[in-house]
């Protein structure tokens, strides 16, 4: 019997002990909570008031909303951020799963900042299009359409260091798109041309005959 008051009493002290912790993690989740849906809403509105959806996808109701989108990464980089502050150590003592969850809130921002230089080469590289298509000159559909691939491959380029992709793979993929749409070209032109080929031999032919 005595056994069975001591495992309670020493339950009881520890329970009396962590008891200040447990609330500490919970004013440090009402806290990120707050905060995180603060932070959310003021990039959210930020990003409406840039039309930043209208100049992405050229239309104010986007099937998927970059504006919402954003701000839902920013707001749960927060709450993230003070989930691992209360799993700490020094509050809760769950270090290992701390940790994890740091990894996952230290990788949000370069997930941000690729983004970011994505969707700035995407809507610089619409704009200079746009602005080559209205002089109506000869090639400039073409032209403004190499020059969008060109930013926006810069942009990709550029960004996935940022995620820790190689910048050698994108080179790798740009050759690849490169060689395809060369040979789709050389296929084309010589379906194409087959029959003004083959006539402009027989003139030839003809010619060297005579």
């Amino acid at each position: 019997m005595s056994d069975v008051v001591s495992v309670l009493s020493s339950i009881g002290v520890q329970s009396v002990a962590f008891l200040p912790n447990l609330i500490s993690a919970i004013i440090i989740l009402i806290i990120g909570l707050v905060l995180g849906k603060i932070l959310g809403r003021v990039i959210k509105e930020v990003l409406v008031r840039i039309k930043l959806d209208y100049y992405v996808t050229e239309t104010h109701k986007p099937i998927i909303s970059l504006s919402n989108l954003f701000a839902l990464v920013v707001r749960w980089w927060v709450y993230l951020a003070f989930i691992g502050a209360a799993l700490s150590r020094e509050i809760l003592g769950i270090p290992a799963l701390a940790s994890w969850i740091g990894q996952i809130t230290s990788f949000i921002p370069n997930i941000i900042g690729a983004s970011a230089i994505v969707v700035v080469g995407y809507i610089l590289g619409e704009y200079l299009k746009a602005q080559l298509m209205k002089t109506k000159q000869t090639y400039a559909t073409l032209v403004g359409k190499v020059l969008f691939f060109f930013i926006l491959y810069v942009a990709i380029a550029l960004a996935l260091p940022i995620l820790g992709v190689p910048s050698a793979l994108v080179s790798n993929i740009l050759l690849i798109i490169i060689g395809s749409v060369g040979v789709g070209i050389a296929i084309a032109l010589g379906l194409g041309l087959k029959d003004a080929v083959a006539d402009i031999s027989k003139r030839y032919a003809k010619k060297m005959k005579v």
